[in-house]
């Protein structure tokens, strides 16, 4: 490797490492301006929510470390494992083991402690579509099968769970691995119209559901204002309302109930445009914008084919969930229930996504060795 192109690599881990402090420490300052009110209400204490996020910090700084220490191809080996141990906890949420929560039946609870599986499948998937397209000796439609087979069961647990929003988000994320790894035009067509007609027979069966997607088209009109529209139009007019730089931190008034119990998860990145202005939430998608720059850089550069999917998967995952949370704020995606990755409350979330930029940091440092 030459100098020039050693140097080049070298900046995509402080960059990845500084992206995702910067964001966490977002997250953190947000989530106890937007649950400070939630917090007092469910425990008299304005930080009780906040103090749990730091936990879930720690803890997800953990794994990360753990996750970074591992070797790459070391994933290979763990993913079969990844992915039974992913539907085995998927499947516990159908027994008395499961909490369902907003309609959507994707938590577990062990007295005290609650996470959401889910998010976990991610990772697992991530791992397992990444390792079955780059078998060696194997043809190409074989490996698909392949990926498929260990793919499938956790997309359709999720959606067995009703959680659609975490749903598309797999769905995106397997297709542009699949895409990285050159499978025909045809086949991502078939499963591109397999997937919009899924969701379109999901929306459809749902009364809540399709009324998520009709109140896009007006949140403020008399029909959708005091149903779906409610927290995609205060979203909105918390966005308007903050101007170039906000109202100041703490001092947002739409995330005092008008954003439903979701404004420090769902709704974080409408109370940063509140309170914080556009010059905030462009700093957030700036952030988000330098993950997906590294991200895909290292997947251009790295020879070894297992990392650059991992890095195709991990990278899909985060930009586009916050694209997802970003667009049901500002009102041009339904609200769909899914955090804005680093910053929104959660740890299952928190820990999860902390889980897979060590591995891509971990992809960076050896890209960058000489």
């Amino acid at each position: 490797m030459s100098k020039s192109a050693l140097a080049s690599d070298r900046r995509y881990f402080p960059l990845l490492l500084g992206s995702s402090i910067v964001l966490c420490v977002i997250g953190i300052t947000m989530v106890l301006s937007a649950s400070s009110v939630a917090s007092i209400k469910s425990s008299g204490s304005s930080f009780s929510i906040v103090l749990k996020q730091l936990f879930f910090l720690a803890i997800g700084s953990a794994f990360a470390f753990l996750a970074f220490k591992i070797p790459t191809l070391i994933y290979r080996k763990l993913a079969p494992l990844a992915v039974v141990g992913s539907c085995a906890l998927q499947l516990l949420i159908f027994t008395p083991l499961g909490v369902n929560i907003n309609g959507n039946r994707n938590w577990l609870e062990f007295g005290p402690i609650r996470f959401q599986p889910s998010e976990f499948g991610k990772l697992a998937l991530v791992l397992w579509v990444a390792d079955a397209l780059t078998r060696g000796g194997i043809p190409l439609m074989d490996r698909l099968v392949r990926a498929l087979f260990g793919a499938a069961p956790i997309l359709i647990l999720v959606l067995a769970g009703k959680d659609l929003g975490t749903a598309i988000i797999i769905f995106a994320t397997l297709f542009a691995m699949l895409f990285a790894a050159g499978i025909s035009g045809r086949a991502l067509s078939f499963f591109g119209m397999l997937a919009m007609l899924g969701t379109a027979a999901l929306v459809v069966s749902q009364s809540h559901r399709l009324k998520r997607f009709t109140a896009l088209l007006d949140p403020f009109s008399v029909a959708n204002y005091q149903s779906a529209g409610w927290q995609p139009a205060h979203g909105i007019m918390a966005l308007a309302s903050g101007g170039l730089f906000g109202v100041g931190l703490g001092a947002g008034s739409q995330k005092w109930g008008n954003l439903g119990p979701e404004a420090h998860t769902d709704f974080i990145f409408a109370v940063i445009g509140e309170e914080v202005g556009l010059f905030g939430t462009l700093m957030v998608v700036a952030i988000f914008g330098v993950v997906l720059w590294c991200g895909c850089s290292l997947a251009l550069r790295v020879k070894d084919n297992f990392s650059r999917l991992i890095a195709v998967g991990v990278t899909t995952w985060i930009v586009f969930q916050a694209l997802m949370n970003m667009g049901s704020a500002i009102g041009v995606f339904p609200v769909v229930g899914v955090p804005l990755p680093f910053v929104s409350y959660g740890g299952s979330s928190l820990i999860s996504t902390l889980a897979a930029i060590a591995i891509l940091l971990r992809i960076a440092h050896d890209r960058a060795r000489p």
